[in-house]
């Protein structure tokens, strides 16, 4: 469907179509969190195709998880501007149907009982998740001008956050239970194709870099950019494995970082960045500090959670995806909330409510008795914990890309995923480490405190994401908006 540019919006689609076109654009929250909860959630089930049913070997388990979420994070650093260069619609399609071809193969490697397989087909998978989001949410953000009906698109897509982690976790529980695993990964995958179709016809087509104004892509900056976030979180994960004091894990782990550094360096000079520096400011920094902070917590929580449930309490995978129903009903009450409050509430508070929301969640799991009802810790967990996934989202979302120009869309878009999405792979590294250095046994008592050093560990993340929160929100003032130059507009209502 093409359509024309109007003040450098893209044209929405009128009708029904509209309503078509809002479900692709939820469509790519909603199986990227289906295609984490259908892996998470029945991990044990799942990994027993593998020969993996002990204890000695989750920390080989949390690969099939954070495998998605690394290439995710990783990859979506450089994904929104290629939707600059070469169409936001086109991107999206392709991603579509990658992410259908290798969640078909991810299904496929319950044939060769291979982990490594699987966890290979599972960082292709992620792949195109990443080419998904930020490119669908510059596609928002060129069709919505700033106001009320742009925050209730992002707030919808953020709503299918919860909705997909719920249907991915029972939909892959049932069927690993009762039939055979690899089926919710053909489902999906078929889903995806689906979606890749609809969104050919649906999405308008861009022209913004119709201009005479050529934008190149900056490969050396993707080399260093892609490059560094992968090798860095490789090591966190790998070393729960093999441990720190493996030389090729610590020297990934410096090698990435170095070449994070390279990254920042290059993006300084080049001439069409991947990332352009000058959106940055303190109150950027800080919501990015948050939500970098909060997201590690919450990947913690949502792989600990589900453990502790069905490890300690003993209950099967698919009651502890039913025991998420109240908290995905409260995540999609959450976004509600946040379309609500611009405009009445500032960002810096909003970010203050959803980090208030990751810490009280991650603490109530933490300190949650073994043989205490669900309706106590447990129950109030899921119920809160959504609240600041949902209220995080949006809202830096809507922050960034209210901050900055149209053409700039899909590199904010980018920047929020990254965080989001690198923050939870490299949580389940993080918190994977902190429980190898506790457990020092496989009795139940030693799982326990291994589950429990990871839980507070996604405490203390959360904790310090609020006091991040609870600064920027302090230094907050109010400032009269300052002109635009060029790509970059502060706007006055998210001061």
């Amino acid at each position: 469907m093409e359509a024309p540019v109007n003040g450098g919006y893209l044209q929405r689609p009128g009708g029904w179509w509209e309503y078509v076109f809002i479900f692709v654009l939820c469509s790519t929250q909603l199986f990227c969190q289906i295609a984490l909860g259908y892996v998470i959630i029945p991990l044990g089930l799942i990994s027993k195709t593998f020969n993996q049913d002990g204890y000695e070997q989750a920390a080989e388990m949390n690969w099939h998880a954070a495998a998605y979420s690394l290439t995710i994070g990783s990859f979506i650093l450089v994904s929104g501007r290629i939707g600059d260069i070469y169409g936001l619609k086109n991107v999206l399609v392709f991603g579509w149907i990658w992410f259908a071809m290798w969640s078909l193969i991810a299904g496929f490697s319950a044939f060769t009982h291979s982990a490594i397989f699987f966890d290979v087909s599972r960082a292709f998978q992620g792949i195109g998740p990443s080419l998904l989001l930020p490119n669908a949410l510059a596609i928002a953000g060129r069709t919505y001008a700033p106001g009320l009906r742009k925050s209730v698109i992002f707030s919808l897509i953020a709503m299918c956050a919860p909705l997909g982690g719920i249907i991915g976790g029972l939909a892959g529980s049932a069927l690993a239970q009762y039939v055979w695993w690899p089926w919710i990964t053909w489902i999906s995958g078929i889903g995806c194709f689906i979606v890749a179709g609809t969104a050919y016809w649906v999405v308008p087509q861009d022209h913004i870099n119709g201009s005479s104004r050529k934008i190149t892509f900056d490969c050396l900056g993707s080399f260093f950019g892609v490059g560094g976030l992968l090798l860095l979180n490789v090591s966190w994960n790998q070393a729960p494995i093999d441990g720190w004091s493996t030389p090729y894990v610590y020297v990934l782990s410096i090698v990435g970082l170095l070449l994070l550094v390279a990254f920042a360096y290059q993006e300084k000079k080049a001439e069409h960045p991947i990332m352009d520096i000058r959106i940055f400011n303190g109150r950027v920094a800080g919501i990015l500090a948050t939500t970098g902070l909060s997201w590690t917590s919450f990947g913690i929580w949502f792989y600990y959670i589900f453990q502790f449930l069905q490890h300690i309490r003993g209950i099967s995978s698919l009651e502890s995806a039913l025991r998420f129903g109240p908290g995905a009903i409260s995540g999609m009450v959450a976004p509600l909330f946040v379309a609500w409050s611009v405009g009445k509430v500032p960002t810096p508070w909003l970010m203050v409510i959803s980090s208030s929301a990751f810490f009280l969640g991650a603490l109530l799991l933490a300190t949650a008795p073994v043989e205490q009802t669900y309706w106590f810790n447990v129950f109030w967990s899921f119920v809160i914990m959504p609240w600041g996934m949902d209220i995080s989202f949006p809202a830096s979302t809507l922050f960034l890309s209210d901050s900055v120009s149209i053409e700039n869309q899909g590199i904010s878009a980018s920047l929020v995923n990254t965080i989001i999405n690198y923050s939870i792979a490299i949580g389940l590294g993080i918190a994977g480490t902190v429980e190898s250095e506790v457990v020092k046994g496989t009795s139940r008592e030693w799982i326990l405190k291994g589950y429990r050093g990871a839980q507070w560990t996604s405490v203390g993340l959360a904790g310090f994401g609020l006091a991040v929160a609870l600064l920027l929100a302090l230094g907050n003032r109010q400032k009269k908006p300052e002109k635009c130059e060029e790509d970059v507009c502060q706007s006055e209502q998210f001061t």
